[in-house]
């Protein structure tokens, strides 16, 4: 996507000291401000600068956290957050998402369940249906997002409002950038997700405001925009993965199979232009043979049990006699959704996909 609106901040001139670069396109200053959100604590709500990316989107002031615990808890941590500030592009509003605390199978039965197994409920005036989770979660703070974007809409009634969030950060940037529009009556210029799961089912893509550009970046092994599973996904993990391999899956991760079942016929479907972000770091579009969701469910399951990621890969290991999930397999997953720089650090581990994909590589560590 052409944001051809878009006022471009130049990189710094020290080129050398990360720290004060700013991101050279459009899409990695949204990445970086993506990364920015994780800087709003989970107990303070205050924001913490985070180095590197902080810079990287170029703020003319320092952004306003805005965060608030679960619906229905009214203490405890505040999961769900935004950032809302100013740069050179425009309004920025930036959904944070949330990430298990480690990449083991316990936390990702959790997580995975918790995206999947949600039924889609209609919220006029949203087109068809929205996940009721990601819903929810926006109306915790969905009103004191509102209030600062009109704050700086007074200031700079003319600025571009770009709307963005990583992982559960996209959906809530998708629905909320819609009822910005539809039930605000403020114009949102375009939404660009990261990692982001299925925000609704087919009838809310479809109905989608159209002035409202989405584009959507998913990377190589990251599961997380695949699900919840839409008709296609669930046809390919019951007729192309071989039986054995689903049922030792399904082993492993009980609860989202079951969810899986759950959600076959509530008609998930992913919205926006898809930029799918190949293991070489290339970009390319939903036609490509590397971004079809067969190749890709077969690619993930081939990793997570550490075998060639090809179907006969696939069919000649379903016949061993000792299936086992794969720890580097699980950290792979786990590394591929990240949306920072590349980090090998076995503690954070980050394939740094996304980054690459959005053209932010420059301000990273070693560039």
């Amino acid at each position: 996507m052409q944001l051809s609106w878009v006022i471009d901040v130049p990189i710094h001139e020290e080129s050398m000291n990360h720290s004060t670069i700013v991101a050279p396109t459009v899409t990695s200053r949204l990445a970086c401000a993506c990364n920015c959100a994780y800087g709003i604590g989970t107990h303070s709500g205050s924001y913490a600068p985070p180095a590197i990316y902080d810079p990287g989107v170029g703020w003319l002031a320092q952004p306003t956290p805005i965060s608030a615990p679960e619906q229905g808890q009214p203490t405890g941590p505040r999961i769900n957050a935004c950032l809302v500030g100013r740069n050179g592009d425009g309004i920025v509003v930036a959904f944070r998402g949330t990430l298990p605390p480690a990449w083991t199978v316990a936390s990702l039965e959790d997580w995975w369940q918790d995206i999947v197994d949600s039924e889609p409920i209609a919220k006029a005036p949203l087109p068809g249906k929205v996940h009721s989770g990601f819903l929810a979660a926006l109306g915790t703070i969905f009103n004191a997002v509102v209030a600062e974007v009109r704050r700086l809409r007074a200031d700079t009634p003319n600025a571009p409002i770009l709307v963005t969030g990583h992982s559960k950060g996209g959906p809530l940037a998708s629905i909320g950038a819609a009822l910005l529009q539809l039930q605000e009556g403020i114009p949102v210029n375009a939404v660009v997700t990261f990692a982001s799961p299925h925000p609704g089912d087919q009838d809310f893509v479809d109905g989608y405001p159209a002035a409202i550009p989405v584009t959507r970046y998913e990377n190589y092994l990251d599961i997380v925009p695949l699900l919840p599973p839409t008709a296609g996904f669930y046809r390919v993990f019951k007729d192309v993965i071989p039986e054995s391999l689903a049922q030792e899956f399904c082993s492993w991760f009980p609860g989202i199979c079951k969810a899986l079942e759950n959600a076959s016929n509530w008609n998930y479907a992913a919205l926006g232009d898809l930029r799918y972000v190949t293991s070489h770091g290339a970009v390319v579009g939903a036609t490509d043979p590397s971004a079809n969701d067969a190749t890709r469910i077969i690619e993930i399951v081939a990793t997570l049990f550490g075998f060639g990621a090809s179907r006969d890969a696939l069919e000649a290991a379903s016949h061993e006699a000792n299936l086992a999930m794969s720890e580097s397999g699980l950290a792979a997953i786990g590394a591929a959704h990240c949306i920072a720089c590349r980090c090998t650090d076995p503690k954070k581990p980050c394939a740094g996909g996304y980054m690459t994909g959005a053209g932010g590589d420059s301000i990273c560590p070693g560039n």
